[in-house]
């Protein structure tokens, strides 16, 4: 699950499609459910949203994102 400002969840759906399912609107936040057909499917489009998105799961993406992080850092930092 993805937690993001809803005025983005536009872009959002536009990047997975059908694969985007609103889950919760609170407070000008949404909580979507997005998918792909493994976790780095799901993390490589979501790492070049930074801060403004939070994957609250899965674990494995979580995880893919962490080193999709690392890579840039040992790279660009």
């Amino acid at each position: 699950m993805v937690t993001l400002p809803a005025a983005l969840l536009p872009v959002l759906r536009s990047q997975f499609g059908r694969h985007c399912e609103v889950l919760e609107h609170t407070d000008g936040r949404v909580r979507v459910r997005v998918a792909a057909h493994t976790a780095l499917g799901v993390a490589q489009p979501l790492a070049g949203w930074g801060a403004l998105v939070e994957v609250e799961e899965p674990q494995s993406v979580r995880a893919e994102l962490a080193r999709l992080g690392a890579e840039l850092v040992g790279r660009y930092a």
